[in-house]
């Protein structure tokens, strides 16, 4: 049941494609034919065969329906069927022809590849669905010209059939300026007023077109997305109502100074900000709705309502305000109760009466009224009314009133003063509404992410809305959680003990419920490669055996931060249910919780065994205190919450660094882990050095669970240091030597397959930075290590894209392509490792294969998933530009589409004014310049292009450059195209000297490039 106003669940689109169905396993194709074709066949068993098929090819499908679902799926079928024509045989539907055009060499996957897609999991956060142009043929091959795009999902708000009739009045809305005359030509007035003067006097009629417009202004605040739903649905109700010629939706941001800024979008980083009062129309033809619920710090500065203000002085504007009205008090835009009047012609503005003040301050002089309106049809229709009658209109309501110098209020939301947790939740209970405290109830028992309180909403609390979840939101129990590249999307927790005191109130069994639900969601959303925290809490508050062993300490680190987002809260929600009774002695209850940490993922757990371990080494300061208390701190360096905080984080690694100081096997393979994780953090190689002394210094004779772990070290300690090395060879070989040994190891110790397709990954990884490596040997290797992931998905990403780089080092493209199409289907949809997938595949089909018309579809969908704070986003950028102005090129002999080159530049400037890396900066630049070449009239751009070349090479800071370079011999060519032969040649001998150098170095350049710059260098030098 779909909670009213609550964003729906689009379902993927169907293919507008037909594609013909295989026969069912179940019934062979020639008795499927002959059943349907036999004259002695009644009705009735054609009928029945028809159904089986139809069961079968579900089944086979992966589908179990009931009688029900299928009997509306024959009913809807026979509604929805055309007729068909005369000389049509429906029994004998033959396949549609095969497209003509097959797909391409360098992207086509083989004909024997199994789809391994999953089915894609429902996204309730979205108003878009991906789509793709044509259907999947049956060799599940890549179409030439297809790629994925967005388009609108179904449009089926809730009431919105509703809301449309309670805005038809707007239809009878008139600007108050007089009506725009329009080209149609008014006949019989014409040929009156010609024969009166004697010569021919056209004669216009007023315009027939619409004359009033609507603006939708959508308050970015932290909460607005839980407000999209509203705008939605005021949008398709004022596109479909007919009454105005234009609607435009826009966000209000506040700016870097704190002004008011306005966007197309709710995220700062992804849309170009412009002043607000740009949209301000002085006509008084547009009207504007305003919605928010007037707590963000746009409100509390005073910057927005000095825009009502400006505003409503030459517009009709209004509030749309989705709190209830008893909390209108609390926000930065309280509004009193009263009578709106709108009396046309009496200025562009509304005029409010308010009822007694009753102890209220009168407003202050020179304030204007502001309507607030709730987001209801009664509320929305009585203002429509107001506007769209004739004569004087009154109207009971209520308004704000804003000054043209508002000031700034106190930074507070709806609830606030609160401190303890007691107070919290007593201030909230005094205010919110019997829905609300429900629904925060609730909530103690799951992650607060936007997605995860709906569905709780949704599948709990269906009698719950937008309203109840924003009383939630703002109601001083929460607090907004720092946003990150890995988790897109608010998060939120509760204020410290808030939660605990929320439980209090939840009923076990209802804690129970809620946490099967959010297990379901991880199962859609992350599918079976992730371990489901929630229905592993579920199973021990009902007292049932988890069935899985303790998880060993992972050597590469820590969890992702999908998995700790919901991991820690179902682990409280046990925690608090099931108390955990510590074991004697401090040093044993260490051990005991770091394997409830491994286990459990509950952070708690953490605190809680470093504050033991921290009063055992101070009371005794021995071995094992110092070795526990080093691998809980970094175990602590290896959460998600950490990872966010690099300098906390490499601050608790160097201390374990120092603890682990013993030469116990275990204690040097902890403090390899350390050193190797340091390195991930500061790059510096000696670092690994030092871990492959000490795993080298290990005493023999450690048990085979300590020795698999030392080799297991070591292999991957000398696989990085063979990365960072220029002779990787060397390393490499060792790598491989140590590796080979583990895995053998692991086979001993008969060790989890996860374990072991790791070790088989690292073994391909080290391989492929060997001399002389067999692709037959790392192809082999891969298989091993995809059958052993199993269904971890994590682990099948990494073979499948590994599988594809194999095939990129040989230069067989299509089976590149292939794997790379298969990692892209069993990556997480909306997560930040598909988009480096796709930026890797769109790269290589830009740069090796020569495809810019494949590669920019593949680039485009990663850009549209990449968060906005991601460095991948500029180098995305860039890559994309790159991808249409070399399109342009290859098409330039038949007229090439100049809007390419438009975005292009548009893509390459940003990428190269906001990367953060000075590499791609650079590299924008450079592309950049040439792009201003192809844009009409060059000469107009010279200076624009000398100045982007003078840039890219201001970013470069080692030389030798390959960038520098290439930005070189094109500001030399420009030279010469400027007649500075002189400034010309002086750019060419720099190339060449950088080219020079690159060469010395072993490092691979473009032949043809530097005997190009040599010779116009020689060219230039001539007497």
């Amino acid at each position: 049941m779909t909670t009213p106003g609550a964003t729906p669940d689009p379902s993927p689109a169907p293919d507008p494609s037909p594609s013909p169905t295989p026969a069912s396993p179940s019934m062979p194709a020639s008795r499927s034919a002959s059943s349907s074709t036999s004259p002695s066949t009644s009705p009735s068993d054609g009928l029945s065969a028809g159904l089986a098929e139809l069961v079968g090819r579900l089944r086979a499908a992966g589908r179990e329906v009931s009688a029900r679902e299928l009997a509306e799926a024959v009913w809807l079928a026979r509604l929805t069927a055309p007729p068909p024509r005369t000389g049509d045989r429906p029994e004998h539907h033959e396949p549609p022809p095969a497209r003509p055009t097959g797909p391409d060499e360098a992207v086509r996957p083989s004909a024997d590849e199994p789809d391994p897609r999953p089915e894609a999991p429902p996204r309730s956060a979205e108003h878009t669905a991906p789509l793709s142009l044509y259907a999947p043929s049956t060799a599940d091959a890549v179409p030439t010209r297809a790629f994925p795009i967005r388009a609108p999902a179904t449009g089926a708000l809730s009431g919105l059939l509703g809301l449309q009739r309670a805005l038809r009045p707007l239809r009878g809305y008139r600007p108050p300026v007089p009506p725009v005359l329009g080209p149609e030509l008014d006949e019989e007035a014409t040929a009156e007023r010609s024969a009166a003067d004697g010569f021919l006097c056209p004669v216009r009629r007023p315009a027939a077109h619409r004359e009033a417009e609507i603006q939708l202004l959508m308050d970015a605040s932290p909460t607005a997305s839980v407000w999209q739903p509203t705008l939605e649905r005021l949008r398709q109700a004022c596109e479909r109502l007919g009454a105005f010629r234009d609607v435009q939706v826009h966000y209000l941001h506040q700016g870097p100074d704190g002004s008011a800024m306005a966007g197309t979008g709710p995220d700062p980083h992804q849309t170009r900000l412009r002043p607000a009062d740009q949209h301000r129309d002085v006509t008084g033809r547009r009207l504007t709705l305003v919605i928010s619920d007037c707590v963000g710090p746009l409100w509390q500065s005073g910057g927005a309502q000095r825009l009502l203000y400006r505003w409503a002085e030459v517009s009709q504007i209004a509030v749309v305000q989705p709190l209830p009205p008893r909390l209108w008090d609390r926000t930065a835009l309280p509004a009193d109760p009263g009578m709106l009047v709108h009396e046309p012609g009496v200025g562009r503005g509304m005029r409010f009466v308010a009822d007694e003040r009753h102890g209220r301050a009168e407003p202050p002089a020179g304030a204007l009224p502001v309507p607030v309106l709730l987001p209801t049809d009664r509320v929305l229709g009585g203002w429509a009314k107001l506007l769209g009658g004739t004569g004087t209109r009154t109207m009971r309501g209520a308004a704000s009133w804003v000054l043209p110098q508002h000031p700034a209020q106190s930074a507070s939301g709806p609830y606030a003063g609160a401190r303890t947790p007691q107070a919290r939740l007593r201030d909230f209970r005094s205010g919110a509404s019997p829905g609300a405290l429900e629904l925060a109830v609730h909530l103690a028992a799951v992650p607060l992410y936007l997605p995860v309180m709906q569905l709780v909403q949704e599948a709990l609390l269906p009698d719950t809305g937008p309203m109840q979840l924003a009383e939630v939101l703002l109601g001083g129990l929460l607090e907004r959680l720092p946003d990150t590249v890995d988790v897109p999307g608010p998060r939120y927790d509760f204020a410290p003990g808030v939660r605990e005191l929320l439980l209090e109130m939840l009923d076990r069994g209802a804690a129970e419920l809620v946490l099967k639900y959010l297990s379901e969601y991880v199962t859609r959303r992350f599918g079976k490669g992730m371990r489901n925290f929630p229905a592993l809490a579920v199973a021990r508050l009902q007292g049932q055996d988890t069935g899985e062993p303790a998880v060993p300490e992972d050597p590469d680190g820590g969890p992702q931060a999908d998995e700790e987002l919901f991991a820690q809260v179902p682990a409280r929600v046990v925690r608090w249910y099931q108390p955990v009774r510590p074991v004697p002695g401090r040093l044993d209850e260490v051990e005991r919780l770091l394997g409830l940490w491994r286990d459990r993922r509950d952070r708690q757990m953490l605190f809680d065994a470093q504050a033991l371990a921290e009063a055992a080494l101070a009371a005794d300061g021995d071995a094992r205190s110092r070795h526990l208390l080093g691998r809980v701190l970094f175990a602590r360096a290896n959460t998600a919450e950490a990872r966010r905080d690099p300098a906390g984080a490499r601050r608790m690694l160097v201390r374990a660094e120092g603890l682990l100081t013993g030469h116990e096997a275990a204690t040097a393979v902890a403090r390899a882990d350390v050193r190797h994780e340091l390195w991930r953090q500061d790059h510096d190689t000696r670092w690994l050095r030092a871990a492959v002394a000490g795993l080298a210094e290990m005493p023999d004779g450690a048990d085979l669970t300590t020795e698999t772990a030392r080799r297991l070290r070591m292999g991957r300690v000398l696989l990085d240091l063979a990365r960072t090395e220029p002779e990787r060879a060397e390393s490499a070989t060792a790598a491989v030597a140590e590796l080979r040994l583990a895995i053998s190891l692991l086979d001993d110790l008969e060790a989890p397959p996860h374990r072991r397709a790791g070790a088989l990954l690292d073994l391909v990884a080290a391989l492929r930075l060997t001399r002389g490596h067999d692709t037959a040997e790392l192809l082999a290797l891969n298989d091993a290590a995809e059958s052993a992931a199993e269904d971890s998905a994590r682990l099948l990403l990494r073979t499948r894209l590994q599988r594809a780089r194999i095939h990129r080092e040989v230069r067989d493209w299509e089976a590149a392509a292939t794997a790379y199409r298969r990692a892209e289907r069993s990556a997480p949809r909306d997560s930040h490792e598909r988009c480096e997938l796709l930026a890797e595949w769109g790269e290589m089909l830009l740069v090796e294969t020569g495809r810019p018309d494949r590669a920019e579809g593949i680039l485009r969908e990663a850009l549209t998933n990449v968060t906005s704070k991601a460095p991948l986003r500029w180098h995305l950028h860039l890559l994309l530009g790159t991808a249409l102005l070399d399109r342009y090129r290859d098409n330039r002999g038949g007229g090439g589409f100049l809007p390419d080159v438009y975005e292009g530049c548009h893509l390459l400037e940003l990428s190269a004014r906001r990367a953060a890396d000075p590499a791609t900066r650079a590299r924008s630049w450079l592309t950049l310049a040439g792009a201003r070449l192809e844009l009409p009239d060059p000469q107009a751009h010279l200076a624009s292009v000398e100045s982007d070349y003078g840039r890219a090479l201001r970013e470069i800071t080692e030389p030798p450059s390959l960038t520098a370079a290439r930005a070189l011999h094109g500001r030399g060519e420009l030279y010469e195209r400027m007649a500075r032969p002189f400034a010309a040649l002086a750019d060419y001998r720099a190339a060449d000297r950088h080219w020079r150098a690159l060469t010395a170095q072993g490092t691979p350049i473009p032949e043809s490039e530097a005997r190009a710059t040599r010779e116009r260098a020689a060219a230039l030098d001539r007497p």
